[in-house]
């Protein structure tokens, strides 16, 4: 006799000696009703939510913008960024520039994507810039909602390009930029930045500061040359995994700290530009020595 015949055996069993009530035949239709009570369904997420949840504004279908302003100076970590001026001298001299790029000419630029391998496959759903003007910095990080936005995001980056001479990133010759102009030529637009001046900080950390540093990623420049240690900051690599959340269940509570991330991100760019320029024996311990 198989499992299931002796166990019915056993059942009807005791059910003629009245240890268990008499099993009701209820149709599965209704036992799984029974089931689904009270259990509401998941609304599905909505850019209007995001852009609440995130203290952003619409600004195209599914697409998200939060706009941030720090007046100068500032200070971030152990820098002081006095003001646009100096941050253009400083681009002049640690890029070797021959000409002078006026402060509000530079684009300070920060991507989170849906990977870190980069290839077609890999989505910026979030990029963030920066600009000096009316003494402030200015930053906008731009959301996708949906993959349905890419286009909007690509063009609102394009436009802000065209009013650029130099961009300043981090690692941005080598994976930001190539990204953003391949998603652009498949959306059929041209990112514009062919031309732009691109003053990659992580190749001029490297140069001038990383000698005895464990190796040269920005939260290392961060806590060796800012003496800036983040508190309850969501690690980039953690930034994909946030976007399929927002994705499968509408939850923006992570993209919420993704933003705050990428805000920060930006802010060390323009901290670490600043100290660039004339870094003292403290971050460049060798640099000085050889001099």
């Amino acid at each position: 006799m198989d499992l299931q015949a002796r166990l019915a055996q056993l059942r009807a069993k005791a059910q003629s000696r009245g240890l268990i009530p008499p099993a009701a035949e209820t149709p599965l239709g209704e036992r799984l009703a029974r089931l689904r009570v009270g259990v509401a369904p998941r609304p599905a997420p909505t850019a209007a939510a995001l852009a609440e949840r995130v203290g952003g504004t619409m600004v195209a279908p599914g697409l998200v913008e939060v706009v941030r302003t720090f007046p100068l100076p500032f200070r971030h970590g152990d820098v002081s960024v006095a003001d646009g001026a100096a941050l253009a001298a400083a681009a002049r001299s640690v890029g070797r520039l021959a000409g002078r790029i006026p402060a509000e000419r530079l684009l300070f630029l920060d991507t989170e994507t849906t990977g870190l391998a980069g290839g077609t496959g890999t989505t910026a759903f979030m990029v963030g810039i920066g600009w000096i003007g009316d003494s402030a910095l200015h930053l906008v990080q731009w959301m996708l909602a949906g993959f349905a936005a890419e286009s909007a995001l690509i063009a609102r980056v394009r436009a802000r390009l065209a009013l650029s001479s130099a961009i300043v990133s981090f690692n941005g010759k080598s994976f930001d930029v190539p990204l953003l102009k391949a998603r652009a030529r498949l959306v059929g637009q041209d990112l514009g930045c062919d031309g732009l001046v691109h003053l990659d900080l992580l190749h001029i950390t490297r140069r001038l500061l990383q000698a005895a540093w464990p190796d040269c990623r920005l939260r290392t420049a961060e806590s060796r040359a800012l003496r800036l240690e983040r508190t309850d900051d969501l690690p980039g690599a953690e930034a994909p995994a946030a976007w399929r959340r927002w994705l499968t269940e509408g939850d923006a509570e992570l993209l919420r700290r993704v933003l705050e991330h990428n805000r920060a991100d930006l802010l060390s760019l323009v901290a670490l530009l600043a100290l660039l320029e004339r870094p003292t024996a403290r971050e460049a311990p060798l640099l000085h020595a050889e001099a």
